[in-house]
């Protein structure tokens, strides 16, 4: 069992080494020498845990989706609180997130090209998906959502917005995170209570 843990950290490790590589150089970066730098293995055990390269990508993008399911499950709150910090864990709004989020789009535009790699790809953008729908059903189920708004054009409105408001967070370059975002995110949640003009 002990060798399991061992195995699943280290795993774990060469992924996080690599998003961080994606996050500095870029796809052309992501080679076997240069993430078993940034991880401090040797290249062979980089090997071992993935044998190729297509390998490591499809598990960057799992390792996103699981950091960003643990981040919101471990939230304790409830109604419009949890639906705002529920939308902060997609947004670069540290280091973190930056590197999650910058790591996903390069993935997803190497998607586009990418046949093997593209299930990957929507298997995270549908688990973003989910969570823009949970965001709503939160809003529906305290009453913070006009009963005249229809829920399911709503979470495909606020993924459309919540993407967009990412991209600009990246685009600041501020890994810091002062961005206008959340005051964007807070401010479109705050008309889905109102009835539609």
């Amino acid at each position: 069992m002990p060798r399991r843990i061992d195995t699943e950290e280290r795993t774990e490790q060469i992924a996080s080494a690599a998003l961080r590589v994606l996050e500095r150089v870029g796809l052309a970066g992501l080679s076997v020498r240069g993430v078993a730098a940034e991880a401090g293995i040797a290249a062979a055990s980089l090997r071992r845990a993935f044998p190729t390269q297509h390998a490591l990508r499809v598990y960057c993008l799992e390792l996103i989706e699981e950091r960003v399911t643990a981040r919101i499950s471990a939230l304790d709150l409830t109604g419009r609180a949890l639906v705002d910090e529920l939308l902060a864990q997609l947004l670069p709004l540290d280091a973190e997130r930056r590197t999650e989020l910058l790591a996903q789009v390069q993935l997803g535009i190497l998607s586009v090209t990418d046949a093997a790699l593209r299930p990957a790809a929507i298997d995270l953008s549908a688990a973003v998906d989910r969570a823009c729908r949970s965001a709503i059903e939160i809003l529906v189920h305290t009453g913070e959502l006009s009963e005249d708004r229809d829920p399911e054009y709503e979470a495909r409105r606020l993924r459309a917005l919540l993407d967009g408001v990412a991209m600009h967070g990246l685009w600041g370059g501020n890994p810091q995170g002062a961005t206008p975002a959340p005051d964007i995110l807070s401010r479109h949640l705050d008309e889905l209570a109102r009835p539609e003009a």
